[in-house]
């Protein structure tokens, strides 16, 4: 796991200095191509789709009946197939998840078809960013922390508590005070750090 450290700890809190200026909210679409598998390369398939630079992909329907002109897609960051795990973290979705640590509510969350990689993908994520989160912990020492972490799946527009053994799914709520939340979601406190303790 790489923790952030030196010029880019410095750099980092920066950045998180302005942006915290404004209560401004932001949504990113980023796109991780999935690799072909063992039994696609044997079958010498070739993928439809194509990172041309770091905003976009390309689509070329190999299917011959519906074979057209290829058509090119722009998001806010597109990752190929050979892509890391923490290429993606470190390029991707490092600033969301430790925008949490100045205060700012964060997600990120993985959408795609059944065996696209998201599970794979959000591991990777998801140790990155509590290694960094933990790292940026220990350097501060002068602050308090609580840190909370709670995990949930949405399948089929149902929402499930993956840290609960009970699979009933969970209502999502408006709350006056908080916002929307999800009803009864285990949220387990990793860390309660306070000041000079």
């Amino acid at each position: 796991m790489g923790a952030i450290g030196g010029e880019e700890l410095t750099k980092w809190e920066e950045m998180q200095g302005v942006a915290s200026g404004g209560s401004e909210e932001k949504i990113l679409v980023l796109v991780r191509l999935r690799p072909l598998s063992e039994k696609e390369i044997a079958r010498n398939e070739v993928s439809d789709w194509e990172c041309i630079n770091e905003t976009t992909i390309l689509f070329r329907n190999s299917l011959q009946e519906r074979s057209m002109f290829p058509t090119a897609h722009t998001f806010d960051g597109v990752f190929s197939g050979d892509c890391s795990t923490r290429q993606v973290y470190e390029q991707g979705t490092k600033e969301i998840a430790l925008s949490v640590v100045s205060g700012i509510n964060s997600s990120i969350f993985a959408y795609g078809q059944t065996s696209s990689g998201k599970t794979y993908t959000m591991i990777g994520i998801t140790e990155y960013t509590v290694a960094d989160i933990y790292d940026y912990i220990h350097r501060h020492e002068d602050r308090a922390f609580v840190l909370k972490f709670s995990a949930m799946e949405i399948y089929n527009e149902a929402v499930r508590d993956l840290l609960s053994t009970d699979s009933l799914p969970l209502r999502v709520l408006d709350d006056p005070e908080k916002g929307t939340v999800v009803e009864k979601l285990t949220e387990e406190t990793l860390m309660l750090c306070l000041v000079g303790g």
